[in-house]
């Protein structure tokens, strides 16, 4: 599978408890550009057409 280029910390692998272990400036940016991410919800669901039927 090809890989997804982001500006998110990628945390497959890692436990919730070494998550917990973590600096919270290290999550700081992910979190931030994620909090960005969400309050654009039309780059989430680009090309999505309701009208649009696949029966």
């Amino acid at each position: 599978m090809a890989a997804v280029e982001s500006d998110l910390v990628d945390l497959a692998g890692v436990s919730l408890e070494t998550l917990r272990s973590f600096d919270g400036r290290v999550l700081a940016a992910s979190l931030e550009e994620l909090l960005r991410r969400i309050d654009m919800p039309q780059a989430s669901v680009s090309d999505f057409n309701p009208a649009e039927r696949f029966d």
